[in-house]
């Protein structure tokens, strides 16, 4: 839609940018105000959120580029032109447990606890990040006769980035309502199987290209597995509430 904010013969700025950056300092300013209730040390708080942030994209920038290899193959340097879009929820989100888990070890930092506090800002950054989605016209529904005129794709199609920014929002609101009638763990557990289900189902209002195998996105199968790996989680750690 509007994919560059400001531009002058100096400096670009995009809007996407703009959005991913708002997305960072609000999560990571909310989590260090509750972290500070908590008891837990914000600079500590501060370093991991910078952490999740730039292993996350480049988690995420990986995992695009090599689901569509074919097209950068073809320009290479378009791999590090983040401001045209393709980032990838998946990768991020592997990236960011692999990084946070090394990062929790080596501070001694209670993994449960983190994880919960963490995960409801996870959801609102990724709501705040679509919107930039938006204005950039990547991620987008598919073509009809109801929607929005997109300059960048020339024709009209379902705002398919708003609609999951909605509902990623109201997992946030679900998560922070929740939280405190949870036990340790859960409330991250709740985050992968509210945000696995709701990317399953917006897959079919997307109409950006993608891999799919036997009628569903490659998204789409990563979201079955995230979902059948939270389901497991949860049972396991209602399991381990009898047993004590």
């Amino acid at each position: 839609m509007y994919p560059v904010l400001f531009k002058c013969p100096l400096f670009t700025i995009y809007t996407y940018g703009v959005f991913v950056a708002l997305a960072f300092f609000v999560s990571s300013w909310l989590v260090s105000l509750e972290a500070k209730k908590k008891g837990l040390d914000d600079n500590v708080i501060y370093n991991l959120c910078v952490l999740l942030l730039v292993s996350g994209i480049i988690s995420a920038r990986i995992f695009y580029v090599v689901l569509s290899w074919d097209y950068f193959k073809a320009d290479p340097l378009e791999i590090i032109r983040l401001q045209h879009g393709g980032l990838v929820w998946f990768g991020g989100l592997i990236g960011a447990i692999i990084s946070s888990a090394l990062f929790l070890k080596i501070n001694r930092l209670p993994v449960m606890q983190m994880v919960d506090l963490f995960a409801p800002y996870v959801a609102l950054g990724q709501a705040i990040g679509r919107i930039g989605c938006f204005f950039n016209g990547c991620c987008h529904g598919k073509e009809g006769s109801v929607g929005i005129f997109f300059p960048s794709q020339g024709r009209i199609l379902f705002p398919s980035q708003l609609i999951d920014a909605v509902f990623l929002l109201s997992i946030f609101v679900i998560l922070k309502y929740f939280g405190p009638r949870l036990r340790a763990g859960m409330v991250f557990v709740l985050y992968l199987i509210l945000a696995s289900m709701q990317r399953f189902f917006m897959e079919f209002l997307r109409g950006d290209e993608r891999p799919f195998y036997w009628g569903l996105s490659i998204y789409q199968w990563i979201s079955v597995l995230i979902f059948a790996a939270g389901i497991t989680t949860y049972i396991l750690l209602s399991w381990k509430k009898k047993s004590v």
